[in-house]
């Protein structure tokens, strides 16, 4: 890897603004610039561009990085207490193992929220990384924010159980891993309400198909839609649509219990995301 050969902590001096700007200059751009375990206490980094930059290590205590553009930096192991990273861009940025203790992380820009652990593969160090930021995010009142990064955690923890730790004697947990495919695709892991809403829609619909197709009504699809909102609801049935046949019974009986869950789902996850 090119860059400058840094001395060992003990023997640096911090590097200045004007040190960045020269390194990025010789190197001929941020992408693939060398900063690993630089000392880089309180610098002035606002605005500067470092997107792909390698800041494995480095002491950014208390640097200011306001505005500045980190876009898939690697910052492994970098130490950005107290450092003031508001309105930063850290789309894609690798943050496994790095201290935000007392960082100032409103408004980073986070993108899709997808970091560049996860992408790499790195879901375990992806996980906890996440669940850094949701709870930063949720201490600073950002729920939404926070729901964003929870949403993440669980998916990289699904996507490790899908695939073990290669590393590790950890094997595949497909179990678990079906699981969080379930929860992710009925209601976002507690995060996205309005699949909860697809699921009744759906599911309303296809029982109301499965009364038409069984002659479980005699007026037709719309006494069948009917029928199938009445029984998920489990309200009770009305004179325009009567149940025929032992089919119809347990439609009706599997509807009404599929639809007592689906709708305390729904109204959980509704209020979760409304009173935070």
């Amino acid at each position: 890897m090119d860059g400058p050969e840094l001395k060992p902590l003990e023997e640096q001096k911090p590097l200045t603004r004007a040190d960045v700007l020269r390194l990025i200059e010789e190197h001929g751009g941020p992408e693939g610039l060398d900063l690993r375990e630089a000392d880089l206490r309180e610098a002035d980094l606002s605005d500067l561009d470092l997107h792909g930059a390698f800041l494995a290590g480095a002491n950014l205590r208390g640097a200011r990085l306001g505005d500045a553009n980190l876009q898939g930096a690697y910052l492994y192991h970098a130490n950005l207490q107290e450092a003031d990273a508001r309105w930063a861009d850290l789309r894609r940025a690798r943050l496994a193992y790095a201290s935000l203790r007392d960082a100032q992380l409103e408004g980073v820009r986070w993108g899709d929220y997808v970091l560049g652990d996860e992408i790499e593969g790195e879901f375990g160090e992806a996980t906890s990384v996440y669940r850094t930021l949701k709870r930063w995010h949720t201490d600073a009142g950002m729920y939404d924010i926070a729901g964003e990064f929870h949403y993440r955690e669980m998916e990289a923890r699904r996507k490790l159980a899908w695939r073990g730790e290669p590393d590790s004697e950890q094997p595949r947990r497909l179990p678990y891993a079906l699981t969080m495919y379930l929860l992710r695709f009925l209601y976002g892991y507690g995060e996205r309400p309005e699949r909860v809403i697809g699921w009744v829609v759906a599911v309303i619909l296809g029982f109301a198909v499965g009364h038409w197709l069984f002659g479980t009504v005699e007026r037709g699809f719309l006494d069948a839609l009917y029928y199938s909102a009445v029984s998920f609801t489990a309200l009770g049935y009305g004179w325009a649509a009567e149940p025929q046949g032992w089919a119809g019974k347990f439609l009706g009986v599997g509807e009404s219990l599929l639809g007592v869950f689906m709708m305390a789902l729904f109204l959980v996850t509704f209020t979760r995301k409304m009173t935070r």
